[in-house]
């Protein structure tokens, strides 16, 4: 399905962006303009890309690996999310245990952090996001709980602990706030998304476990566009669920893949054992599929979803029409 639509709004396919470059993509984040930042993280060598992402098809460009400006700074690296402060890119690292500063050019500028459970230690970090007011969240997965920073990076807060009660949480991946600094957590093993005020005040938990048209099994990242329409990257249910700043259930996209992106066209065609091996399946429609999607991210700018589908190394995009109808026809 191209364009799904539901309760006066479509999400309709635009492209897909990626291949063998974005081989280990989990995560994407937008920078300025038309920039955005694909975290990769592959046992051949993690890396952060920087690329250019416009409107029109097959307009994405690459602009700069920070592994090539100095690979060392991946170096036992296991990077799993970012966030664009408007100065800095701040990049979680699970395996570190530490928070990586990047210059938009790739230059490491410092690091935060370290393994425990104190404060700016970290167990597994996973999601980051910022506030209005450039406030810091970061999901801290296997010490269950978020810490928040001051726009200085300095310790201010956490909240949470190990359990399955509203509040509580059992490791916590995607985070991401919306206009009014409310803060959503992708509950992961608890099979949910929480809502939270910006000091940690439970405020509503939006879907339970199950593979129906509302459930959630291990979501992985959660976004909010300005219309209080929430994202969840749906993890082992291969899709994403939309519900609405209720938390109401409103759609769910499985993917519209139905064209190859402009870096694998490129590959298929250099390659003629790849060419034919395509052509000799029985049917292209898993192509078109989410497979295990990481990450969801929600460009106001240009009212279109980014949907990162994790082991097909590349982004989907939708765009979101609103006051959409569908058309009718007298047959």
């Amino acid at each position: 399905m191209l364009t799904t639509s539901a309760k006066g709004r479509a999400f309709d396919y635009n492209r897909v962006v990626g291949g063998r470059a974005f081989r280990g993509i989990v995560y994407a984040t937008k920078g300025t303009g038309n920039d955005f930042f694909v975290v990769l993280r592959d046992t051949y060598g993690s890396d952060v890309v920087k690329l250019t992402i416009g409107p029109d098809i097959d307009d994405e460009e690459i602009v700069i690996s920070f592994r090539e400006v100095l690979e060392e700074n991946f170096n036992g690296s296991w990077p799993s999310c970012a966030v664009f402060n408007g100065t800095h890119l701040l990049v979680t690292d699970e395996l570190r245990n530490i928070i990586s500063i990047f210059t938009p050019e790739g230059d490491l500028v410092k690091t935060m952090g370290g393994p425990g459970n104190g404060e700016i230690q970290f167990d597994r970090p996973s999601g980051i996001t910022l506030d209005s007011d450039n406030n810091v969240y970061i999901a801290d997965t296997l010490n269950h709980r978020i810490q928040k920073f001051s726009p200085d990076l300095e310790f201010t807060q956490s909240w949470g602990k190990f359990g399955d009660a509203h509040g509580l949480l059992n490791a916590p991946w995607g985070i991401c706030t919306d206009n009014d600094n409310f803060i959503y957590v992708s509950d992961h093993k608890n099979h949910r998304v929480q809502k939270f005020d910006s000091d940690g005040v439970f405020i509503m938990s939006i879907g339970e476990f199950g593979s129906s048209a509302s459930n959630l099994d291990h979501p992985s990242d959660v976004s909010v566009d300005q219309s209080g329409d929430i994202y969840v990257a749906d993890w082992v249910n291969n899709r994403v669920q939309i519900y609405d700043t209720t938390g109401i259930h409103i759609a769910g996209l499985t993917g519209s893949a139905v064209e190859l992106s402009k870096w694998q066209k490129q590959y298929v065609a250099a390659s003629p054992d790849v060419h034919k091996a395509r052509r000799r399946v029985s049917s292209l429609e898993p192509e078109t599929l989410f497979a295990l999607p990481t990450c969801v991210s929600f460009d106001d700018s240009n009212s279109r979803l980014l949907a990162v589908d994790s082991q097909r190394w590349r982004i989907q995009i939708f765009d979101k029409i609103t006051n959409y109808s569908d058309p009718q026809f007298n047959i």
